[in-house]
């Protein structure tokens, strides 16, 4: 996922060994991220995980704090840009749950429960979370607007659901089907749909 590019924080170098050294560790840090969390990605660490010297990285990094952020503005810069509203609701969900599944993994996951305080998961639930759960709340909001969902649903509980259980199936069974986002979907629709005669 780690770009072909330099972080600004690089200089914008373009000698070739540079470019791939700066690549090898941003990778390690991204590696050290998803697998175990941000309190992991630490230059002694990344040096191990890269095979680049902790010289070469102190070079381009004056501390871990901005090797972390290096390698979450690469994880910003990388993602898919967030969908319009006015997309499809399954289609909205697989792309958030691959993202905080996938891209973010199980190590970012951790760290938002475990230091919810942290400035970093403030970081993480700014930037990546809340924009694309949002989009969930705003589709699920068009269905109540369209008379398919009661009013009275509260809609940030059923993000909420969603999330947990995705976050429990995964804990169950490995891995979440293909077929999930349908799952849920048809699921909380019929907890939450308008009665008929309603």
């Amino acid at each position: 996922m780690v770009a072909d590019t330099t972080t600004p924080e690089q200089g914008g170098a373009t000698d070739p060994r540079t470019a791939r050294t700066d690549r090898k560790i941003l990778a390690g840090a991204l590696k050290l991220l998803r697998e175990s969390g941000p309190q992991k990605v630490t230059i002694e660490a990344v040096a191990v995980v890269s095979g680049v010297a902790k010289t070469s990285i102190y070079r381009r990094y004056n501390n871990s704090d901005e090797l972390l952020e290096a390698v979450l503005e690469q994880v910003y810069s990388t993602l898919p840009p967030v969908p319009p509203t006015s997309g499809d609701w399954e289609d909205s969900m697989r792309e958030a749950i691959e993202v905080l599944f996938e891209d973010m993994g199980k190590g970012v996951a951790l760290t938002l429960l475990q230091d919810p305080g942290s400035t970093i998961s403030e970081v993480l639930r700014r930037k990546i979370i809340r924009p694309r759960m949002e989009i969930l709340r705003n589709l699920l909001q068009r269905d109540v607007e369209l008379g398919l969902i009661r009013e009275n649903v509260d809609l940030d509980v059923v993000i909420d659901f969603m999330l947990g259980a995705s976050y429990a199936h995964v804990a169950r069974f490995g891995s979440l089907g293909d077929d999930w986002p349908a799952r849920v979907h048809a699921t909380l629709t019929n907890l939450v749909a308008v009665e008929s005669g309603e």
